[in-house]
Parts: C-alpha cells; sequence; structure tokens
C-alpha cells in the first residue's frame, strides 16, 4: 500500500505545474540582474575613459599655457638674461641655475588644470633655449618640451601706424582712423560708437572679425610682437634732463617754459620739472618747449598746458620713461596724461616746408598712459608696448601709437603720414619657438628627457 501511494504521489507531481512561476520569475530576476550588471559595469568604464579623457586634454591644455606664460615671461625679462645672471623667476628675480636648467616656478592654476615649467639656463644670444612645462589634471599628467631661438623682430611699425596688442576698443562716438591698424586680439566697438576706419585692419588669430566698418581697406587675420624698448646706453647720466631746469652750465641750453601770453618765465622747484622725482608738469596755460635730444623721467603731464618741440633740422626730441618699479610707482600707475586742453606738438611738423620731425615717448614699463587733450593737431610717436592707452576728446593725432591696449574713448581722428621716421633705436631681439614636442616617456634627469 505505501509503495503505490508513493508512486501515485510522484506521478501526480509529473502532471502538477504549482510552484513554477516561483521558479520563473527568479530566473527573470538572475537574467535582469546579470543585464543590469554588464549595463553598470559598461557605463562605469565608459565614465572612467570620459574623465581621463576630459583630464587629458586638460592636461596638455595646462601644459601648453605653462610653455606660453614661460615664452611670454622669458621675452619680458630679455634685457636682463645673460651669461652672468643666466636665469630669472616669473617676476624677474636673478636665479641660480643646477645641472643647466633654472629652477622649476611654483604651480599656477589655470581653468581647472594646474602647471608648472623649468627652463633650460640662458647661454648667449647665439643659443637656444629650452621649456618643459608639465600640466596635470586629476590624475593625468602631460609634458611637452619647446625650444626657443632668439631673432631680430621686424619694425612694429612697418605695417600699421596703430596698435594695440591685446585689443583695440572703440565706445566714443565717432573716432576716425585714417590708417593701418592692427591687434592681436580683437577690433571692438560698444556702446553707442560708431567709428569708422581708412586703412587696413588686423586682427587675432582666431579672433572675431573686425566689428568697426571698413571703408578703405581689407580686413587681415595675424599676430605680431611688440618687442621691448632699449633705451641708449648710460641714458641715466647722459641725457638731456638738465635742459628742463636752470641748472645747466650754458643757459642758453635750457628748454624755453612760459606761463602766460607774455611768455614769461616763472620756474618753480616742480614746474616745469620736478628733479626729486624726475617729473615733467606743465601747468595750465604754460608752454614747455624742448630743445634737447634724449630725456630720462619717470612721468610726463600736462594740465591745460603745451609741450613743443622746437624746430630745427637737428632737433630730435625722444622722452624715455622709465619703469614704474623704478620710480618708486605701482604697476599701471598713470605716467603720460594730458587733460583738458593739453597738446603736443612739433614745430618741425610742417608738410608743406618738407619738415617731419615728431617728438616721440618711449614707456619702457606697464605704466599707463592717458591722451585725454581737447585741442589740437598733436604730433607724436608713442611706443608702449606694455602700456594700456585711453585716447579721450575730440583731437587729431598725427604720428604712431602703439600700446599693450588701446581704449578710444572719444572722437578722435587718428592719422598717419609716410614721411615721418620710424624710430631708429634698436628693439629687443625675441625668442621665437623652433620645436614643440610632447613628452612620450616618464621624467628623467635632465628635464627634458624623454621628449
Amino acid at each position: 500500500m505505501l509503495v503505490a501511494r508513493v508512486h501515485r504521489r510522484f506521478l501526480e507531481l509529473r502532471h502538477d505545474e504549482r510552484g513554477i512561476a516561483v521558479v520563473t520569475a527568479l530566473m527573470a530576476l538572475v537574467a535582469s540582474f546579470a543585464l543590469a550588471s554588464v549595463a553598470v559595469m559598461s557605463t562605469v568604464d565608459v565614465q572612467r575613459g570620459t574623465k581621463r579623457d576630459h583630464d587629458s586634454k586638460e592636461a596638455i591644455a595646462a601644459a601648453n599655457a605653462g610653455a606660453n606664460v614661460a615664452l611670454l615671461r622669458l621675452n619680458r625679462f630679455l634685457p636682463t638674461l645673460s651669461v652672468a645672471n643666466p636665469c630669472v623667476g616669473p617676476a624677474g628675480e636673478s636665479q641660480v641655475p643646477e645641472g643647466g636648467w633654472c629652477p622649476s616656478v611654483p604651480t599656477e592654476e589655470v581653468g581647472g588644470a594646474v602647471y608648472s615649467y623649468r627652463a633650460s639656463a640662458f647661454t648667449g644670444s647665439t643659443g637656444t633655449l629650452n621649456i618643459v612645462s608639465v600640466g596635470s589634471s586629476g590624475t593625468v599628467s602631460r609634458r611637452v618640451n619647446v625650444s626657443l631661438t632668439m631673432i631680430d623682430p621686424n619694425h612694429p611699425f612697418a605695417d600699421e601706424k596703430l596698435i594695440g596688442k591685446e585689443g583695440i576698443d572703440f565706445s566714443g562716438s565717432a573716432a576716425y582712423i585714417k590708417t593701418d591698424l592692427g591687434t592681436n586680439g580683437e577690433i571692438t566697438s560698444s556702446g553707442n560708437s560708431h567709428p569708422k576706419i581708412c586703412g587696413d585692419a588686423r586682427h587675432g588669430v582666431g579672433k572675431q572679425p573686425v566689428e568697426p566698418p571698413i571703408e578703405c581697406g581689407i580686413e587681415t587675420e595675424g599676430n605680431k610682437t611688440l618687442p621691448a624698448v632699449v633705451p641708449p646706453e648710460n641714458i641715466a647720466t647722459l641725457n638731456s634732463n638738465c635742459r628742463l631746469a636752470v641748472t645747466c652750465e650754458n643757459k642758453s641750453d635750457v628748454d624755453t617754459y612760459a606761463t602766460s601770453n607774455e611768455k614769461k618765465e616763472h620756474r618753480t622747484s616742480t614746474k616745469p620739472w620736478d628733479a626729486t622725482h624726475r617729473i615733467i608738469n606743465v601747468g595750465s596755460s604754460a608752454k614747455l618747449t624742448m630743445g634737447g635730444d634724449d630725456y630720462w623721467v619717470c612721468g610726463i603731464y600736462a594740465n591745460n598746458g603745451e609741450i613743443i618741440m622746437a624746430a630745427g633740422p637737428e632737433v630730435n626730441v625722444r622722452i624715455f620713461v622709465d619703469t614704474p618699479e623704478h620710480c618708486g610707482m605701482q604697476p599701471g600707475e598713470t605716467q603720460v596724461e594730458f587733460t583738458g586742453s593739453s597738446k603736443i606738438f612739433s614745430s618741425g611738423f610742417n608738410p608743406g616746408q618738407g619738415t617731419y620731425n615728431v617728438p616721440a615717448i618711449y614707456m619702457l614699463g606697464n605704466g599707463s598712459v592717458k591722451l585725454n587733450g581737447g585741442s589740437g593737431p598733436n604730433h607724436l610717436i608713442l611706443y608702449a608696448p606694455e602700456s594700456e592707452i585711453e585716447m579721450k576728446g575730440n583731437v587729431t593725432w598725427i604720428g604712431m601709437i602703439a600700446g599693450n591696449r588701446l581704449n578710444i574713448t572719444g572722437n578722435a581722428t587718428f592719422e598717419s603720414n609716410p614721411n615721418i621716421k620710424e624710430p631708429e633705436f634698436p628693439f629687443t631681439p625675441l625668442f621665437e619657438r623652433t620645436r614643440y614636442v610632447e613628452c612620450s616617456g616618464s621624467t628623467g634627469t635632465p628635464p627634458n628627457a624623454n621628449c
């Protein structure tokens, strides 16, 4: 009986489907978990790859930024480099090389990454300099090696007479530019500005097209450098500064300073020359007629006054403005300023008589310039490669102007003359890239190993 019941029970189980749903559900759940795990693992791998790809791109961009910053700083402080002083830091400070390489600069941030670079020690003007820059983002590091060689730059005014290296912005209502102008940045207009350009206009590589209308001329693209000024040797002791005061041995050499329409002399301890601070001050209704050659000053300020370059074939007034640091001033502090009805012009600029002499101001540092005079025409060659220049008012400027950035906020007219001679003093040679390569191996000794 027992055997029969067991046999009958097994026969029932063969045909009974109760509980099969639980088994099916469990199998489906296991399969779902398996598929989900594959998807999750795949997503994690993709995210890791995307993160690493992002970090890799940021790291190489940071390394390139470090190399560009190094090039900028080396060109800025190139005049101080020598075999005896082969290394300069980020602020131009002297450094001691080790193993033919300058110390690594402290890590600097750029975007979401960081970079640091090292430069090889300077070995002379005929040698090659190497920059090794390392960029890091997250866990990824990229390293590049850039080789630099010194070149003699083209004359900055060879093609363009109005230059703003980093940008030119018009915000006055109706400025009129009657010459070629250029920038490595963009030429823009803001507010209710409606400037006119009659000349070729160059914007920087990859920058936005020129906004103001070009009435006559073409638009071009390209980058150019503004080399640093090299003042005459021994200008600190061999200059025409004594002409500004009554201390010259030959009284006939003293520059004329008239303080009224009656042309009466009225000099003070600070006007027209503050010898303690090396500053030219021309007050209201005053006229300073300069007849020397090279002046060595810290500032030029005219408030409703006039600075005049005397006539004569031998007169060639050049005013060299020392760096703010050497003058006890802050970087960016105003070192040249013309306000009110002030003007600067040359009695020797007379195209009708075939004379084209123009006074020149050369800025060695990054002091700012404000050309806010309201009387004209003005004659001027201004070369200030590290300075921000503001041009304001309804004045007409004739000459050549170059700065780091130009802000033309008034209704100025600017024009040049092909007979005005370009500056003849030498400009500092510049470093230029001759080789770029990404290093494929690990960092070693020397720093450019595996590059």
